[in-house]
């Protein structure tokens, strides 16, 4: 069972380039373009795994591979296209419970994954802890197209998630992340096609200052080890717990934004109250029940 901690050591570093690039993308990197494609450029650098295993996989297995690089980086784009149109605040929630979901019907038809009682029942208490944590009211509805930017990114990522575990289990798991990451190059190179894309894109570090670049790179290093350290739990155990798991991440982000609204909030502030605490503790207990659940 190593790969639940490993798990949650991804989605204690995925808070903190989460709480980052919530800083980001609204007062440095600007437009969703720009940052899917300086996500995508990093796909060729997988390559540096090669000579730790990397195996030939069949060409319709490649196609695959290339299909769930291709998935997450599009994810990453409509998830910030949705948070441009609405908040972070409204769009979590629904990842925090989609993204599990679809991965549980995606892996159970996809790949024949069944999980026992005990899991069903921790994948229900860390479902259902995401969804909380993640949940703060504000005024106002939902934008049409922000509402299906999150849904449509929620399924981006669980397809990703279920193909990469696919390759994984037909190879290894240096092969499969490095097949998988040539999507991501596939994703850059055709937002460079649009002439308006390239203008978002060139003028992105024009508009960034030297600090906040540092920062930026920081946070796609801190990324970059928690998308390794979550495939290898995928490819160790089960991807839908491992979906399911995401309430980690939040119960992190609400810690790090607590410090940061209490002793730095210019940088990011957050509003705590009495029933933001009650609603809160109640998710964390709810995600320790599961993570009981997966470990006794």
């Amino acid at each position: 069972m190593s790969w639940i901690y490993f798990a949650i050591s991804a989605y204690l570093l995925l808070a903190i380039s989460g709480v980052v690039d919530k800083f980001l993308v609204s007062k440095v990197v600007r437009h969703p373009v720009a940052y899917a494609f300086y996500i995508g450029i990093t796909g060729p650098f997988s390559l540096l795994l090669a000579p730790f295993g990397l195996k030939l996989i069949s060409l319709p297995d490649f196609f695959i591979a290339v299909v769930a690089g291709v998935c997450i980086v599009l994810g990453l784009f409509y998830y910030f296209k949705a948070v441009q149109l609405t908040t972070v605040s409204r769009v979590l929630p629904i990842q925090g419970g989609l993204v599990p979901l679809f991965t549980l019907v995606f892996a159970f038809f996809l790949l024949g994954e069944r999980l026992s009682i005990d899991q069903y029942l921790a994948f229900i208490f860390l479902v259902s802890g995401a969804a909380l944590i993640s949940f703060r009211k504000e005024a106002g509805g939902w934008h049409p197209k922000g509402l299906g930017f999150a849904i449509l990114s929620s399924g981006l990522f669980a397809l990703a998630a279920t193909l990469s575990k696919y390759i994984f289990e037909i190879s290894n798991y240096v092969s499969g992340m490095v097949w998988t990451r040539m999507g991501f190059i596939l994703v850059a190179l055709a937002l460079l096609a649009s002439k308006k894309n390239r203008q978002y894109i060139f003028s992105a570090p024009k508009e960034a200052k030297a600090k906040n670049i540092f920062i930026y790179y920081t946070a796609r290093f801190s990324g970059s080890v928690a998308g390794f350290l979550q495939n290898y739990a995928v490819a160790l155990g089960s991807v839908t717990i491992v979906s399911a798991m995401q309430g980690t991440q939040f119960i992190f982000v609400l810690l790090l934004a607590t410090f940061l609204s209490l002793y730095f909030p210019k940088i990011l502030k957050e509003k705590i109250s009495a029933t933001i605490l009650v609603q809160k503790i109640s998710a964390i207990v709810l995600i320790s029940i599961g993570l009981a659940l997966l470990t006794l």
